[in-house]
């Protein structure tokens, strides 16, 4: 049986434009982290998908998508158990790490030899998130989140503030299409190299003056409890928090791993997870 880590992600950056064909362009700076889930793959007589998680996973995730969209194409029988640690809907991509890495290894048991681009083809018809799971680096992703570019490497530490409600991203989209607030994809490409070579030599305070969410306005009117803590962590620690994804993942960045555990001791929340992870970079 085959061991897997699952890391999660946060976006330090994420711009969203128009929807084009029902779908939002995008772009993103995503770092990958060192909070997991486990997932436990062998090959059986009978495909089997069990989660061991505290939270309720629906019968319809991305689990079992990817699976009937690979008995489309190849006879295979296989037994995976995932052990969730990373929230569900918090903005943190469990859900499609979870899947990326369940495909690369089924790639690699059956020998079904799919190329990078075939799994990017697949990945997408499960979620815009998927595809930049394959490559286990940081990444920017672009376009309907299947474009993806491999950055320079870097070294980051963060506290994770998770609240215990999952985030709705179509409800947050949904939101977003209502106040119409959408941003210019045209100069993000200089943003964000503008915010990795600030991150690169060390000026973390001038990246955060670059890190941004086009989400979160959607995300707290709909949720307005987290910005509500946002707001009061920001007062007592003195340090900015930003949203992951379509939320509710509240994070902050640090250069020193140190600083991380001064600025939680400071932090006391009820029905909230707090977690202290940094830069992930590994490939798969």
């Amino acid at each position: 049986m085959l061991e897997i880590k699952a890391p999660a992600k946060v976006n330090l950056f994420l711009e969203v434009g128009e929807k084009d064909n029902s779908l939002h362009k995008i772009f993103s700076l995503i770092d990958l982290i060192t909070l997991y889930d486990y997932i436990y793959i062998k090959p059986s007589n009978k495909t089997e998908i069990r989660f061991i998680s505290e939270w309720e996973i629906p019968e319809d995730n991305t689990i079992t998508k990817l699976i009937l969209l690979l008995k489309e194409k190849f006879k295979f029988e296989v037994e995976i158990t995932i052990k969730k640690n990373i929230p569900p809907a918090s903005g943190l991509g469990g859900g499609s790490s979870n899947c990326a890495s369940v495909l690369i290894f089924l790639n690699k048991i059956f020998g079904f030899n799919l190329k990078t681009e075939e799994m990017i083809e697949i990945a997408k018809k499960v979620g815009s998130d998927v595809p930049l799971f394959l490559f286990g680096k940081r990444c920017i992703i672009r376009n309907y989140g299947e474009v993806i570019e491999v950055c320079d490497d870097f070294k980051l530490f963060y506290l994770l503030l998770v609240p215990n409600l999952p985030v709705s991203t179509k409800q947050v989209y949904d939101r977003l299409d209502k106040i119409s607030e959408y941003g210019s994809l045209t100069d993000c490409y200089e943003k964000v190299r503008i915010l990795i070579e600030k991150i690169k030599c060390g000026d973390i305070e001038g990246a955060k003056k670059i890190m941004f969410n086009r989400l979160e306005k959607p995300c707290f009117d709909l949720n307005k409890t987290i910005k509500e803590v946002r707001d009061e962590v920001e007062k007592i620690t003195g340090e900015k928090f930003f949203l992951s994804g379509s939320g509710g993942t509240l994070f902050a960045v640090f250069k020193e791993k140190e600083k991380v555990s001064k600025v939680n001791s400071k932090i006391f929340l009820e029905n909230w997870r707090k977690f202290e992870v940094e830069s992930l970079n590994f490939g798969l």
